[in-house]
């Protein structure tokens, strides 16, 4: 028999880990996380110029909503922030945080999760939040189109915290520093109707991401703050993703078992040579001496298979496994979580 394996069942950085905003502005790529590839975009949303009254340019806004979230400090709508296509991880404005480490984040479909800052630039007014359990399909794509002149809309507070659109056109480009702070960078000066939350996207009429929306100040006085409505555009957003940790992944799912590859007759799987207490395996019952045969339906035949199949799911979704104790076979559901 082959030695036993711990299985935490840690998903790996790259099975966690995908695209960031699938295309950049003009012919420059947006660069992804360290460690993951870029995918091809899988759109049906017009074309670059389209006119922004035009019904297939409403419809992609409306798709767009899907990946915007509300930001929430105990109820209270702080900011918004863009889903990242692919991967699930959040971009806002770190203003949009009120000056937190983590937030209720809301959904367009409507239900909330925890997520914490993985990375932050203040200077820049950037936060990427990890999500601390789920794992939200639908997300957003960098735009290919310039900014400049273009029509495009942001997003302003609604009735229930409902995102409303609202129209912004780029004035220019202007340098600009965060409150109390040095630094400058070049940003998108937006004239907009009302003034947009921090971390809200530009959209436009792709449904493409062209900036995001920060707290900024004008850089012609650095010792005090003339507030100015501006945007991060494509290229700081890049330089900002580019130098995420590698770490600042969302919590992989445990199982919680010790186990081995289990070829006994035409039992086929691995056997649990122990179990963690108060471990999601625990909770679903299984038991030393079980033998684990599938994962929703996939067969197992090695610990390592088994964590392979763990790692394709999120913290809080629950998978059910096939599992055969002596001479008798059952289903065990059992619901990920974060390992202790």
């Amino acid at each position: 028999m082959m030695p036993a394996v711990r299985l935490r069942l840690f998903a790996t950085t790259a099975a966690v880990s995908a695209v960031i905003f699938a295309v950049a502005l003009a012919s420059a790529q947006l660069t992804p996380l360290p460690g993951t590839p870029l995918a091809q975009p899988v759109s049906t949303i017009p074309p670059p110029g389209v006119d922004m009254q035009a019904p297939d340019a409403s419809a992609a806004f409306e798709g767009a909503r899907k990946g915007v979230v509300v930001l929430e400090q105990a109820g209270r709508v702080t900011g918004f922030g863009t889903v990242l296509g692919a991967d699930a991880r959040i971009l806002t404005a770190l203003s949009a945080m009120a000056g937190a480490e983590a937030c209720d984040v809301k959904y367009s479909d409507g239900h909330k999760v925890r997520a914490r800052i993985g990375h932050k630039d203040a200077d820049a007014d950037l936060a990427l939040l990890i999500p601390l359990s789920g794992r939200y399909a639908e997300g957003l794509a960098a735009s290919d189109a310039d900014p400049a002149g273009a029509d495009l809309r942001t997003f302003a507070p609604g009735v229930q915290s409902r995102p409303l659109w609202q129209p912004a056109r780029v004035k220019a480009a202007a340098d600009g520093h965060a409150r109390d702070r040095s630094a400058t960078s070049a940003l998108l000066e937006l004239d907009a109707k009302s003034l947009p939350l921090a971390g809200a996207p530009l959209i436009d009429a792709t449904g493409g991401v062209s900036g995001v929306v920060v707290r900024m100040c004008r850089a012609a006085d650095a010792s005090a703050c003339a507030p100015m409505v501006a945007a991060q555009p494509l290229s700081a957003l890049r330089r900002f993703l580019a130098r995420t940790p590698v770490d600042a992944v969302p919590p992989s799912p445990w199982l919680g078992i010790q186990g081995t590859p289990e070829a006994a007759g035409s039992v086929r799987g691995v056997r649990v040579l122990a179990v963690a207490p108060g471990s999601p395996a625990h909770a679903g019952g299984l038991k030393s001496g079980d033998v684990i045969t599938a994962v929703d339906a996939a067969p197992v035949d090695s610990p390592e298979q088994l964590q392979a199949l763990i790692a394709n799911h999120a913290v809080g979704e629950s998978v059910k496994l096939a599992v055969v104790s002596g001479e008798k076979s059952r289903d065990a559901v059992v619901s990920l979580r974060a390992a202790p």
